[in-house]
């Protein structure tokens, strides 16, 4: 009877830790744009701040406790800073939004 408590325990250890407020796929995407050409930095921010906006909006109520809207209200009267965040907003959610809706087999 202990040894299956603790095996339980274990097990709810493990699945707990398996959880990660982020998912494994925005890793990379938060980065920064796709490689292949030079980014001026305020478009990388621009970039970086979308991202994380966008997966807000697409993605399952689980991730959205961790990505909320984010946007320099300063920085989002400039043309490249907005054109960053807006490409990163478009395609982070639309990645987001087909990632949550993929079988898991």
């Amino acid at each position: 009877m202990r040894k299956m408590n603790i095996a339980g325990l274990i097990a709810l250890l493990v699945l707990a830790c398996a959880c990660s407020p982020t998912p494994p796929w925005s890793k990379w995407m938060e980065k920064g744009p796709p490689p292949g050409k030079e980014y001026t930095p305020l478009y990388v921010d621009g970039w970086k701040d979308g991202c994380h906006t966008g997966i807000s909006a697409g993605a399952n109520q689980w991730y959205k406790m961790y990505y909320k809207f984010r946007q320099d209200p300063l920085l989002a009267q400039n043309a490249i800073y907005y054109k960053g965040w807006k490409d990163a907003f478009d395609y982070c959610s639309r990645w987001a939004f087909q990632a949550a809706r993929r079988p898991f087999f």
